[in-house]
């Protein structure tokens, strides 16, 4: 897996590429080679890949492996970054790891060849004082699809060699990528007003509608049906962008981001349940429940990894030897964990959550009555719904003793969570009034969340030791510091909570 940051120009028949060496000082051009490539791009029949800006190819005509997938990293002008993953496969049969990397794009849907591009490429490297620094690509390209007739163009490419960042890494380049493209277009080389790949062109407009899942754009007039589906639709945007991530599990960030999607669609879900079908929220709800427990299984042990490894490193030298022999225990655990994960994330009946979740994003399917519900101004009944939560977190925290349960700390910062999002999703209403109830709320999620990952490294760590009795003392040191962290992080709620219950925050909901 790599990072490609490429910048990429139009040429017509007679640009001559200039003579780039001495662009900096230093900067040299290495021999030319000719290579002539032959890709076949898939997708759906609707071109759902294409729209969301991921790529699926297997080409010829190169060493390495054969198949590709590409998801955008975003851009700017005429650059394009983006995530490229390689497989070794024959061509004509699209490996069932790729199959699974791009689900999240194609959802149930089957993948077929729909476009094909012929490159007859002339490529050089520039070389820094330490190495390569990029590669140009003089391509002559034949691009043709179901729909548009087969047509030649001529473009060429500037790829960043190594990490990526155009720095030089020491070597005095500076932004290479702005430097050859500026004297590239010097030379006759135009940039595109949209930058766009290969395949792109060769689908036509189709490829460049948008994609199944959009945000729409809502202000403090919209109605509820506008409101609801752009709050479903940010968390299933998110869900869908960080699956390929957690299924390479090269990030911990990915899995984390997917979770919290997951979670706050759930959230969404309760909050708007009042305006909701029963049956269809109830059901949606459950399947993300579903989802969570597994995802959340591999999450929770990632938590606790980092936890632990920290208190393993202060641990005396001896001791450290048997804390890291916890640790590879935990590690072996998460690897059950993601095993089970994985299988979860390739199953049919995901996929059928994923097109689920779409639907919720695009059409949420409201109660029966009252008619005409979706079309009513949302700012009225929203603080009516957010009331809601803020009274049951309320009542739990009013209900606490000074000698409150750990589970009931857990339950409290279960009901800050549900909060704290029914507050996010009414700042596109509320503006800065919801935001700032939301940021004390997490401040109090924070709190009770770090107190409850003490309670959970502990009742592991005591699992731990009966079952390895070697690792007992250890364990039992970590404990102690785990004992110390929940204690600590019990005595700071009751601050969090003062700020986060001032009436002045809730003004908003009068």
């Amino acid at each position: 897996m790599s990072i490609e940051r490429e910048a990429k120009l139009a040429a017509g028949p007679d640009v001559v590429l200039p003579d780039l060496r001495n662009l900096v000082p230093g900067l040299a051009v290495g021999p030319s080679s000719l290579r002539h490539l032959d890709a076949v791009y898939y997708d759906t029949p609707d071109l759902a890949l294409a729209r969301s800006g991921v790529t699926l190819r297997s080409r010829t005509g190169e060493p390495g492996p054969t198949w590709t997938v590409k998801f955008p990293e975003g851009g700017d002008g005429p650059v394009l970054s983006r995530r490229e993953i390689t497989f070794d496969g024959a061509p004509g049969k699209v490996p069932p790891a790729a199959l699974d990397l791009v689900r999240a794009a194609r959802r149930t849907r089957a993948l077929g060849p729909v476009a094909r591009v012929r490159t007859t490429r002339t490529e050089f490297t520039l070389l820094g004082e330490h190495g390569p620094v990029a590669m140009v690509c003089d391509d002559v390209v034949s691009a043709e699809s179901d729909d548009v007739e087969a047509f030649v163009f001529r473009e060429v490419e500037v790829e960043l060699a190594g990490d990526g960042d155009g720095d030089g890494d020491g070597d005095g380049e500076g932004d290479i990528l702005d430097l050859v493209v500026g004297r590239l277009r010097e030379a006759g080389c135009r940039a595109q007003k949209r930058t766009v790949s290969k395949v792109v062109r060769a689908l036509g407009g189709r490829a460049q509608e948008d994609p199944d899942v959009v945000v729409g754009d809502i202000g403090k007039k919209a109605a509820t049906g506008e409101l609801i589906a752009a709050t479903f639709a940010r968390s299933v945007l998110q869900l869908i962008r960080f699956d390929p991530g957690v299924r390479l599990g090269t990030d911990t960030e990915d899995l984390h981001l997917f979770r919290v999607a997951a979670r706050r669609l759930r959230s969404d879900l309760r909050t708007f349940g009042p305006l909701l079908d029963p049956t269809w929220s109830t059901g949606l709800r459950a399947e993300l429940r579903w989802l969570d427990s597994t995802v959340g299984a591999v999450r929770d042990i990632d938590v606790l990894h980092r936890r632990l490894e920290a208190r393993v490193a202060d641990l005396p030298t001896d001791d450290a030897i048997s804390g890291r022999r916890l640790l590879s225990h935990l590690e072996d655990e998460r690897e059950a964990a993601r095993g089970r994960m994985l299988a979860t994330l390739s199953s049919e009946r995901y996929g059928a959550l994923l097109d689920t979740m779409v639907g919720a994003a695009n059409a949420p399917l409201f109660a029966a009555e009252p008619v005409g519900l979706a079309a009513l101004p949302a700012r009225g009944l929203l603080a009516d719904l957010v009331r809601k939560p803020w009274h049951r977190l309320q009542r739990a925290v009013n209900a606490l003793t000074r000698d409150a349960g750990d589970e009931d700390l857990h339950a409290v910062r279960i009901l800050a969570k549900r909060c704290r999002y029914c507050a996010e999703a009414s700042a596109p209403m509320f503006g800065a009034e919801a935001g700032h109830l939301a940021d004390r709320l997490a401040d109090v999620q924070t709190v009770l969340g770090e107190h409850q990952d003490a309670v959970v490294a502990e009742a592991w760590l005591r699992g731990a030791a009966k079952a390895m009795p070697s690792v007992r003392f250890a364990a039992g040191q970590l404990v102690a510091a785990e004992r110390r962290d929940r204690d600590l992080y019990r005595e700071r709620f009751p601050k969090v909570w003062k700020k986060a219950s001032k009436p002045a925050l809730r003004s908003w909901l009068d």
